[in-house]
């Protein structure tokens, strides 16, 4: 077995000693969805969806952890730690399940909405700040994830 994984390791490092390969791009949120409300310790809702990344490198490789914080207009909401098994093939994108709860205090924490503020379109800026954890056999790397953007959201249709 010992073999199988020095010969493993020397074909990673000769596959990748021309050039070093590159980290996977996060690319977007797709599906993303209210899954739960709960009013334990305060109000928050649970969120799922699915996180879209692109792997530019043309081996592929499993993800085996995602740990991300999440940042809502600057401010940390949630972290999200969670264990996964999904298959990263070369040079496409590939998508990862998301679950994550996030306490409504944190979002509004110095914001006072009005009844008004909810039915006016807003855009909202995210940022998700962590690492995935990705395997080629016994071999395990984190690859750094920071993603910024903004989405217009509306609470009520």
């Amino acid at each position: 077995m010992k073999l199988i994984n020095l010969l493993l390791l020397l074909f990673t490092l000769q596959l990748f000693s021309c050039s070093a390969p590159d980290y996977p791009e996060f690319r977007k949120m797709e599906n993303v969805s209210l899954k739960s409300v709960s009013f334990k310790d305060g109000l928050s809702v649970t969120l799922n969806g699915e996180a879209v990344f692109f792997n530019p490198n043309l081996i592929g490789a499993n993800v085996t952890e995602m740990d991300f914080d999440v940042f809502i207009n600057g401010k940390k909401v949630t972290h999200i730690n969670q264990d996964v098994s999904a298959e990263m093939k070369g040079n496409s994108e590939f998508k990862l399940p998301l679950d994550f709860k996030v306490p409504l205090k944190e979002v509004f924490k110095d914001a006072k909405p009005t009844l008004g503020d909810i039915f006016k379109k807003k855009k909202i800026e995210y940022k998700l700040l962590g690492h995935l954890k990705v395997g080629l056999g016994n071999i395990e790397v984190s690859v750094p994830v920071e993603y910024e953007d903004q989405e217009e959201v509306r609470l009520s249709k």
